[in-house]
């Protein structure tokens, strides 16, 4: 017998999809969010004259690149609630997941964004009287941006198809509503390619977003 579709389902369940995918993108903006400011923090300690911090930024980077989004998750919210005592919320749990392995990605996309600048743009700050506050942010910054904005964008489809995975530990994200509506009325099919819609739409709104702003810093831009 052939599947007989039925997507009148899926939109019964729209109110608790829509529930799901308010969390999802609530966790997708706090967590990019912080991503892109820890991300440069880590970064600039990386290029950071002092040998410790350089050190414990290269052990950041390397460490949470290397460990996958599920170990981490499973980690943050069930290992570290047994040995510290601490409960974390599925949401914070899942933020916390996420920007790490994230923030990781963007202190290597930002180290070699700025390194990229030439030297000769700094020494012409300085020359002009500008201090080191001033030459990297008014300098160095823009200019690091424009070569950043492609990579950190393209990071971001990384961090909502990351986001699915606060589903394994009871979040009530798309994806969580997405399985219990899938189990509970056998309408896998529906159910699956109603939720990659959804994320794909996503990715593709950020994306023309994306690429506006990238044409926007390229205004007026030469290498």
């Amino acid at each position: 017998m052939s599947y007989q579709f039925n997507w009148s389902i899926v939109l019964a369940y729209w109110p608790q999809l829509a529930e799901g995918l308010l969390f999802t993108v609530q966790l997708i903006a706090v967590s990019y969010s912080l991503s892109l400011v820890i991300g440069l923090v880590v970064g600039l300690m990386r290029l950071a004259s002092l040998k410790p911090l350089r050190l414990a930024a290269f052990a950041y980077t390397q460490v949470f690149r290397a460990v996958s989004t599920y170990i981490s998750i499973i980690w943050i919210y069930f290992g570290v609630a047994i040995a510290f005592g601490i409960n974390p919320s599925p949401f914070a749990a899942g933020v916390l997941s996420i920007v790490l392995l994230n923030s990781a990605y963007m202190a290597e996309i930002y180290r070699s964004s700025i390194s990229s600048v030439d030297s000769g743009q700094k020494e012409a700050a300085f020359a002009l009287g500008m201090g080191n506050l001033m030459t990297f942010l008014d300098v160095i910054m823009p200019q690091a941006a424009r070569v950043a904005a492609p990579q950190l964008i393209n990071q971001f489809t990384y961090a909502v198809k990351d986001s699915a995975i606060v589903a394994l530990i009871g979040a009530h994200d798309l994806m969580n509503v997405t399985i219990r509506g899938a189990n509970t009325e056998f309408r896998s099919f529906e159910f699956y390619t109603t939720a990659a819609a959804i994320y794909l739409a996503i990715v593709f709104v950020v994306s023309g977003l994306g690429s506006l702003l990238e044409r926007r810093l390229s205004l007026g831009y030469s290498r």
